[in-house]
């Protein structure tokens, strides 16, 4: 866990330099923020997009840490095509690029259902959204609250951050999707060495702006409040019992009043302190001297038309790292380049069928997943041999306090159930014929056990046991572990101290 921390907290000046950008004040009477803003309300378009990633590693990497990095640096997005549908609905064509594959996707979301496919998939995969905005009024939640309170806070964000160090405006005419258009140019640049004061200038701007603070609780408020009388079902109203001593909180004035003020108090009493605390995060953390420093950079472009719409966009983000031994990485490199057009134009998106598609909410096997997909196929291949996904490992020591092997006459056995579900089997118990039934999750194998019967049969076949399956005083059925392993494509082995070591490639 700590090296997951220590990995993820490089990738935070990632998230703080792209807020950055979201704040670009009025630049040569040129609105940037209304641009930006403005985006939030567009229903319907469609767009193509780009991305890619490049690590630079430290020398004398480990050859996993290596095959890590060639991994990053494969990676890719191209989607050829997005459309917007103004009744919400979003479909998306394209390819990813893995170790010089690239693989055609597709993918279509509406109100009811996420479906996609990619190539070498049988059937689509799906993933069912109908009755969310339902479950989520049960409880008080509103979406269209919710789109109300992203955009007072993408308002409020935009309007308090300052200007980075570089930025200018240009008139260009340049091509968006094949047609040639006058646009403005907006270039701006942030290094990690400006951060913490961009930072600190949001705060100073966010402590004086009374009337946005007030705006954007008032709406988190509206948000909120239904959810919080939703859950006083008896009406006795402890639920809201949140601090606010004698103000009621249905008394909005007074409750978004109270909540503004411990607020501002809270960003008041950071300002006071914010060059000690970041001289402090140096001295605890030397490694961020190099990650906020000249050499993270990130350059944006965006192309604004004459109606206030971005219509291109290329980002250009390098982030400086440590190289350290938890993340051997000199930098990190992310490009990505958008065009937008047909802007609250007649746009449909296009959808994937269900019939026939695999629920995965349902909680696929590894099997019932790769099944999906066509032997010979790259995503077939990726899934079994790079990602692993039905390999298996489990280690049971003699006295196993979970599995209770049994050892007679030189033969372990073994709750059938619990070897079984650990290799992604099913196990069905047959009463009229005081049978289990256990269908291999990968491979489809089926195999029979019936209670004080010397045999089993798996896949039609009837195989001799050692001895007839028993039950323990608890109620586990007990067989043969190598018989059962082995059934289930699985090899075993044993140490001089009797730990057992199953595997499934």
């Amino acid at each position: 866990m700590s090296r997951v921390k220590a990995k993820l907290k490089w990738f935070l000046p990632f998230v703080a330099l792209m807020l950055v950008l979201a704040g670009c004040q009025s630049v040569g009477g040129f609105d940037v923020n209304k641009a930006l803003i403005g985006d939030v309300d567009v229903k319907s378009s469609e767009s193509s997009m780009t991305f890619s990633m490049n690590a630079e590693p430290i020398e004398g990497i480990s050859a996993e840490d290596k095959e890590m990095v060639d991994l990053i640096n494969s990676f890719s997005l191209n989607i050829s095509k997005a459309k917007l549908q103004d009744n919400g609905s979003l479909s998306a064509q394209g390819t990813v690029g893995y170790k010089q594959l690239n693989i055609p996707f597709t993918l279509f979301m509406d109100k009811q259902t996420l479906a996609f496919t990619v190539e070498g998939a049988k059937q689509p995969f799906y993933f069912p959204v109908q009755g969310y905005d339902e479950i989520l009024g049960e409880v008080g939640l509103d979406t269209a609250k919710a789109e109300d309170v992203s955009k007072l806070l993408t308002k409020f964000v935009v309007k308090n951050l300052p200007n980075p160090g570089v930025i200018n405006i240009t008139p260009v005419s340049d091509a968006v999707y094949g047609e040639q258009l006058n646009m403005t140019k907006l270039h701006a640049e942030v290094t990690g060495d400006e951060l913490p004061a961009l930072l600190k200038g949001f705060l100073k701007s966010v402590s004086k702006d009374t009337e946005g603070f007030t705006e954007l609780v008032g709406g988190l408020y509206d948000y909120m409040y239904p959810v919080i009388k939703a859950m006083d079902e008896d009406g006795s109203g402890d639920i809201f019992n949140l601090g606010f001593g004698d103000i009621p909180l249905d008394d909005k004035e007074a409750v978004v009043t109270v909540l503004h003020d411990a607020a501002k108090l809270a960003v008041d009493a950071l300002l006071l302190v914010y060059d000690n605390q970041v001289d402090s995060l140096y001295k605890s953390t030397p490694e961020m001297k190099t990650v906020l420093s000249k050499d993270t950079k990130l350059s944006v472009d965006i192309f604004v038309d004459s109606a206030l719409h971005v219509r291109k966009q290329n980002v250009d983000l390098k982030v400086a790292l440590p190289g350290t031994e938890d993340f051997p990485l000199k930098s990190l490199s992310l490009k990505a380049s958008s065009q937008i057009w047909n802007i609250g134009g007649a746009v449909t998106a296009d959808p994937i069928s269900t019939e026939g598609a695999l629920d995965i909410s349902s909680g696929l096997t590894p099997g019932e997943t790769l099944r999906n997909f066509a032997p010979d196929s790259d995503v077939y291949r990726i899934l079994k041999d790079d990602l692993g996904i039905t390999k298996r490992t489990i280690v049971i020591e003699p006295d196993d306090e979970y599995y209770y092997p049994i050892v007679d006459k030189n033969t372990t056995y073994i709750p059938l159930r619990y070897l079984a579900e650990d290799l992604d089997a099913t196990v069905e118990w047959d009463t009229a014929n005081r049978a289990i039934n256990v269908t291999d999750g990968v491979y489809g194998d089926k195999l029979v056990f019936k209670i004080g019967s010397s045999e089993a049969l798996i896949n039609g076949t009837a195989v001799k046991l050692a001895q007839p399956v028993f039950v323990d005083e608890y109620g586990d059925a007990y067989v043969s572990l190598r018989l059962l392993a082995e059934a289930l494509h699985a090899t075993v082995s044993v140490d001089e101290d009797g730990w057992i070591t199953i595997v499934r490639k």
